[in-house]
């Protein structure tokens, strides 16, 4: 099955990253998923990053197509997400350059950081997103299951 782009833009965005990731460090834990704009990378063998190219649809250029990559891991899985875990990471929020703590839709915690696709897209910037993701996902895993009421 083929994968289907929103715009011109996304499709650019997505064949900038494949190529980027093959000749990467990436390339020997990378897999492709076959019917949406999406990679999987193995960091360190324990660390897995969810890499998507999406649209940017509701952007500030009225007549342009953008599109980002969005790089996402998990902390941990099956931790007990309560008030006072949530002010942690808001707080943690705080100290991140760029990227974010954030709860997907089973309310688990992930480290998510999303840049700028298309033709400008800066091959060091993609870089350093994956690696930042990959580094604070792996230190506040650490962090997270060291603080018993947390871990799982």
């Amino acid at each position: 099955m083929a994968i289907s782009f929103v715009n011109h833009a996304q499709e650019l965005t997505y064949n900038r990253t494949l190529d980027y990731l093959k000749s990467s460090m990436f390339k020997d834990s990378m897999h492709v998923l076959e019917d949406e704009p999406k990679f999987n990378l193995l960091y360190k063998e324990t660390t897995l990053i969810e890499v998507e190219v999406l649209p940017w649809e509701i952007h500030p250029w009225e007549d342009s197509e953008v599109a980002i990559v969005r790089a996402s891991s998990h902390i941990t899985v099956g931790s007990t997400v309560d008030a006072d875990l949530i002010q942690f990471l808001l707080s943690e929020n705080r100290k991140m350059r760029f990227g974010a703590f954030q709860l997907d839709e089973a309310g688990q915690i992930l480290f998510v950081h999303s840049i700028l696709g298309g033709e400008n897209m800066d091959l060091l910037e993609l870089e350093s997103c994956l690696l930042s993701v990959a580094a604070i996902a792996t230190r506040y895993d650490d962090i997270i299951t060291a603080t018993s009421p947390y871990s799982a």
